[in-house]
This record gives C-alpha cells, structure tokens and sequence, in this order.
C-alpha cells in the first residue's frame, strides 16, 4: 500500500512539474516570436530537446542500446514524432505567434476531445455521459475563445484570415490527440520513457530540417540575442516537461496525471496576464472564463476515460 501512496504522490509530482514547464515554454516562444520566426523557435527547441537527452540516455543505457528498441516501438514513436514534435509543435509555435499564448493554450487542451473521437471511431469505445458533458464545456469554451479572439482582431483582418488562424491551435490539439496513441504503443513494447522521447524528438527533427530544405526557408537564429534566449528556455522546459510527463503516466493512473496536467491553460492564463506586455496579450475575463470550462471539460474527459 505504501508503494502505490508513493506512486501516486511522484505521479502527482511529477504531472504538476510538467504542467508548470508547458505554461513556460508557451509564454517563451510568445515573446520569442516578438521579434523571431517561428521556424528558427520551431528549430532551436528541437535541437534543445536532442542535446539535453542525448547525454542521459548515453548515461542511463550505456551497453544496452542495441536493446531499447524493437521495430515495433520504432515505428510507434517516429509516428508520435510526426504528429507531436513536428506538426503539432510547428502549428502550435505559430498559433501562439499570431493569437496569443492565453488562446492558444485552452484550444490546444482540447486534444483529448480528438483523442476521445478517434477512440470511438477506430478502437469501437462508447461514450459515457460524463464524455459528453466534457465535449460540450470543451466546444463550448473554444467557441468563446473564438469568439473573443475575432472581438479583439484587427479591423483591416479578413474573415477568411481569422478562421485559418483559428485552424493553427485546433490543428495543433488535433496532432497532439494522435500522439499518446502511438507514444503507448511504443511503451508497451518495452521501450523506456527517455530513449522513446530522444528517438521521437529526433524524427521530429529530421522531418522539420526536410520541410526547411524542400520550401527552402531561410534559417537565421539569432545567436546573440534575448530572442535565442526564449527559443533555449521553449526547448528547456518543453524538454523536461515530456520528460516529467511520461515518468509521471509510468508511476501514476493516467486518471490522476491527465487531469493535472490540464491546468496548463490556467497556468499560461495567469503567467500571460502577471508577466506579458498587454501590447503581446491581452487577458480579457471572457478568455479567463473560457479556459475554466475548457479544462473542466478535458478533466471530465480524461477522467470518464480513464475509469
């Protein structure tokens, strides 16, 4: 009984930490973004994420590297790196570039609205009215975000440019819904949780370097300058908060560790009106309220799904 009170509580821990270093990496690549591209956040919290790793698992596995793998955990998580570190985490950076961290990060909370669908649809699961409940507070909370976000755009912006930045975050949420789909299977197989994040992180690389190198983008990072600074803090936090996220689902119900780790929008709310310029965001009570019921709804979700 002890074991599993000790389980739980670094569970607990462990999905806190990581909640808290997912609301710092959104209001680092906020005012990253102030004055970089995307693409250059995009790059240097990638790269971030495979330096930082790539020593600990050099550490933690030496003369077992040939073992931490199978063809089917490879697969597993090169897939979770398409969907998460590469599409997921472009359309995301630039959501945060164009509407604003406190808005972008209750939509992306709704992945587990997507991940509930593909549930259904491909694994024959049922809807519980509880699951129902935590769909509609989910639409319901992102239809005032959008609402309040084509409140406060620019009056020269179209109709047709606001609904396509709106498309960024629930695209986003969308990739990330995939992600735990294939993340699981690569753990059931036998891989542990850092290798499977460094090889996933790594995917994500390589099919961003080929996005650069076949639309020919440009990439100028700013070595010396506050911007690189923020890019290095994303790819920091963003890195152990995977980390912290995965040790916590090890150790800990994924019905304590999921529902914590939906306070993330709260978090960025909070951090976004405390220390943002309002000329970078501006927190209106509608969007306070509209992350509330977003998270009450992704907890009801996870929870529902989890039982």
């Amino acid at each position: 009984m002890a074991v599993e009170l000790t389980g739980i509580t670094l569970g607990l821990v462990l999905a806190s930490v990581s909640a808290v270093l997912w609301a710092v990496q959104f209001l680092c690549i906020r005012l990253g973004t102030d004055d970089g591209q995307v693409t250059d956040a995009v790059l240097v919290t990638l790269l971030s994420n495979i330096v930082l790793l790539t020593p600990i698992v050099l550490v933690l596995y030496a003369g077992e590297l040939s073992t931490l793998f199978t063809p089917y955990s490879l697969f597993a998580f090169a897939a979770a790196g398409v969907a998460g570190s590469l599409v997921a985490r472009l359309l995301m950076y630039r959501s945060i570039e164009t509407i604003g961290a406190s808005r972008t990060s209750p939509v992306i909370s709704a992945n587990v609205f997507f991940a509930t669908i593909l549930a259904v649809v491909f694994l024959d699961e049922r809807l519980t009215g509880t699951h129902l409940l935590g769909i509609v507070l989910i639409v319901g909370g992102v239809a005032v975000i959008s609402w309040e976000t084509a409140s406060s755009a620019e009056p020269d912006q179209s109709i047709r440019d606001l609904g396509l930045s709106l498309a960024l975050p629930v695209g986003a949420a969308a990739a990330i819904g995939v992600e735990p789909i294939f993340v699981s299977m690569g753990l059931a197989a036998g891989t542990p949780v850092i290798p499977g994040v460094l090889f996933m992180t790594f995917v994500g690389t390589i099919g961003f370097v080929g996005y650069l190198v076949w639309h020919r983008a440009p990439v100028q990072v700013p070595l010396q300058s506050a911007t690189m600074g923020w890019y290095l803090g994303a790819g920091v936090s963003s890195t152990f908060a995977l980390v912290a996220y995965f040790g916590a689902l090890e150790v800990a119900p994924v019905v304590v560790v999921i529902p914590l780790l939906q306070t993330t929008p709260l978090l960025v709310v909070v951090l976004s009106a405390l220390f943002l310029p309002q000329r970078l965001e501006r927190v209106t009570p509608a969007v306070i309220a509209a992350a509330v019921v977003v998270v009450v709804g992704a907890a009801l979700v996870s929870i529902s799904g989890s039982l």
